[in-house]
């Protein structure tokens, strides 16, 4: 699997947001219009630009579909990706085979909708200890994991996230009962918690940081 990062912050200069927006297609300036607020549009640019690079790099021709569940692919199929965003980075996970990504920033309570969509032994993971920071931290890791995992099945939140346990005892994260798949998990800029959910043929990853040239 190949996964590439892109940080939006770029895209607050108009003269470089302007020009990115032109390159767009129109199902991408379609997407980037309907949307109200400029941190999203420029999100959405900013997933359009990873997607124009895994394109041109994948030599990918064929266009974008999405499935009755909401979940993007190429039209043949023949390669699979995933996207997520948030706070100021977009990111995207290429494979031969199903694959599910995410990534959150950690923000100030966040944690506290864990005892509302989380297991008990998740939420006693998470407040065990005393440290409000590292709390919002497993918070984030737990719900990451959930997160891509669904995404790989391509089912989206139709399944409940307390329906399946996140296990992070280990060496990485683990989901109870699903020995096929596994996690990877990394951080970006210390902010920002990445989970990725794969089949374990998927033995090699790369992370890349995609910048405009």
């Amino acid at each position: 699997m190949d996964i590439y990062f892109f940080n939006i912050t770029v895209l607050r200069n108009k003269e470089i947001y302007e020009e990115k927006l032109n390159d767009m297609d129109e199902d991408r300036l379609g997407k980037i219009r309907q949307l109200k607020r400029t941190d999203d549009k420029l999100r959405s640019l900013g997933a359009g630009l990873l997607i124009s690079f895994i394109k041109k790099k994948y030599a990918i021709q064929e266009k974008i579909v999405v499935d009755k569940f909401g979940k993007p692919y190429f039209e043949k199929g023949l390669l699979h990706f995933n996207l997520s965003h948030s706070g100021n980075y977009v990111i995207a996970a290429v494979s031969k085979y199903d694959i599910g990504i995410d990534i959150q920033r950690v923000r100030t309570d966040k944690h506290r909708i864990a005892e509302k969509n989380f297991l008990p032994e998740e939420c006693a993971y998470i407040n065990e200890v005393e440290d409000e920071h590292v709390r919002q931290q497993r918070f984030c890791e737990i719900w990451t994991v959930k997160e891509a995992y669904l995404k790989e099945k391509g089912i989206g939140l139709r399944k409940p996230l307390n329906s399946f346990e996140v296990e992070l005892s280990g060496d990485a994260p683990k989901i109870v009962g699903e020995e096929a798949l596994r996690v990877v998990q990394f951080r970006i800029d210390q902010k920002y918690i990445v989970s990725v959910c794969a089949g374990r043929q998927d033995k090699d990853f790369q992370i890349e940081e995609i910048k405009i040239q």
